[in-house]
Order: structure tokens, then sequence, then C-alpha cells
């Protein structure tokens, strides 16, 4: 695959359905965020922390609930470029160099194929081109499965692309609520 279709695949990944599980593990072997990721087509997501907290978000708005109970309303939320959210839409991780951006594709790294069918990509850092950093992409919902860098690895876990029925429902109910609804 080239490295310009594989940018364009990945800025423009948004999958009708997903869950994972997710974590960061610094290169010190510190555990940074964990949690469950629920995620329904253009920008609807529940993010929930092991830690406590829940970050719930739509085109609409978003809400904030920390560990200790304080509830927060806003305008959407646009994830970190270290959330589990930026590895699922990858527009959210900065990854094309432009202004702002952190990374870009290396050029000169073919992209090559896994055991088991994923995409293997490295990425160059914008401001120190020696900082290089490996992702694993999922080869249909081009969305970034594993992202290791000197500092830090971001994982998605058990990508499921279809959410359970419950799962769906509490979705469907929680983003009614931050629309409005009753």
């Amino acid at each position: 695959m080239d490295h310009t279709v594989l940018l364009r695949l990945l800025l423009a990944a948004d999958p009708p359905q997903a869950a994972c599980a997710f974590r960061t593990v610094f290169a010190d072997g510190e555990i940074g965020e964990t949690g469950t990721l629920r995620y329904l087509a253009t920008d609807r997501w529940i993010l929930d922390l092991d830690h406590g907290g829940r970050t719930v978000s739509t085109p609409h708005g978003s809400r904030h609930t920390g560990p200790d109970g304080d509830v927060r309303t806003g305008r959407p939320t646009t994830p970190s470029f270290t959330s589990a959210v930026a590895l699922l839409l990858p527009r959210y991780r900065g990854i094309d160099g432009g202004h702002g951006h952190d990374w870009a594709l290396d050029p000169s790294v073919p992209i090559t194929e896994t055991a088991d069918g994923s995409l293997r990509a490295v990425f160059r850092h914008t401001e120190n081109p020696s900082y290089r950093a490996e992702a694993v992409i999922h080869p249909a919902l081009h969305c970034i499965l594993v992202m290791r860098t000197p500092a830090w690895t971001a994982e998605l876990l058990g990508l499921r692309t279809t959410l359970s029925e419950p799962e769906l429902k509490e979705m469907e109910q929680v983003l009614h609520e931050i629309r409005g609804g009753s």
C-alpha cells in the first residue's frame, strides 16, 4: 500500500460502531490511562476510565464525570492525541505532518503486513525526525490498534465492530441526555 493512500484511509476512518478496552504504558513500565471505549459513527463516544470517570461526547456537546462524581458539561470534546478515541479515529492523532501535528508517515520505510493481516507503518516526529513511532493498523477499519513510541505505547484491546444490544441502548440513552432530551 502506498503511504499517501494509507494516510487518506487513516484520516477518513469512522467505523459505524466499535467497542474495546484500551491502555497506555510508559517506557518505564508505568501504566497510564486504561478503560473502555464505545463508539457510534460521527463522533459519538463513551470513554470510561478504570480509575473512575467518564467522558461522553457527541457533536452537540460533552459531559465529563470525574472519579469524585463532579460533572462538567460543555462543547463537543476534541480528544487528545494520546486518547483511545484518537487511536480509533486517527484524524485526532496529529499524524499528517501538518501544522501543529507531531507525526508524519515515514515514506522511507515500507508499509508491511503482519502475520495477522494488520498493517505496520512507521511514523517520524515532525520536529525530531530521528524520533520514530511504529503503528499497527487495522486492515479494514484503518484505525491504529497499537502505537509505540520510545516514550509510551498506546493500544486498543479486543476491538469489536459491533455493540451489544445493552451497549447500544445505554449509548442511545446517554447520548440523548447530552442533546438535552429526557
